[in-house]
């Protein structure tokens, strides 16, 4: 007589692998992890600014990203930016990655995009948590 689906806790691998409902839990159990990693890729909290008596200002990470790359498009030498957002302690750090000119000074780039950035963000943006810039070259290209 084959165990019904009520005892299945009594189940051995060879009889529980021979039933359907085995495989379609699997499934289940990897449908829902799939789930909640593409929900957490997917979820993305707004970035605060500051915060004073008349209230919180944030900003959503494709804002803060589309403003990293509108400040390296007008620095010379500097090409494709792509940005990370890292939230360390309550202190906002950028971690931009950029292409350069192979003809470029790396450290004089270094050091004008950063003051550029930073600049952006405490004045003009007025980050109270502003924690820097660290910069990764991805790649280069050639000097027009």
């Amino acid at each position: 007589m084959p165990p019904s689906l009520q005892d299945f806790w009594l189940w051995t691998l060879e009889q529980a692998v021979t039933k359907p409902i085995w495989w379609y839990s699997w499934g289940v159990l990897l449908l829902l992890c799939l789930l909640l990693w593409v929900s957490k890729r997917i979820k993305k909290d707004l970035v605060p600014i500051l915060s004073d008596e008349e209230g919180n200002v944030r900003i959503t990470p494709h804002a803060l990203q589309e403003l990293v790359s509108k400040s390296c498009l007008t620095m010379p030498g500097i090409h494709s930016p792509s940005t990370s957002i890292k939230n360390n302690g309550g202190q906002i750090r950028l971690l931009v990655r950029i292409q350069v000119n192979t003809d470029c000074n790396v450290k004089d780039a270094r050091k004008q995009l950063k003051d550029k950035l930073e600049h952006i963000m405490v004045e003009n943006l007025c980050f109270s948590n502003f924690g820097g810039v660290d910069l990764i070259i991805k790649g280069f290209r050639e000097a027009k």
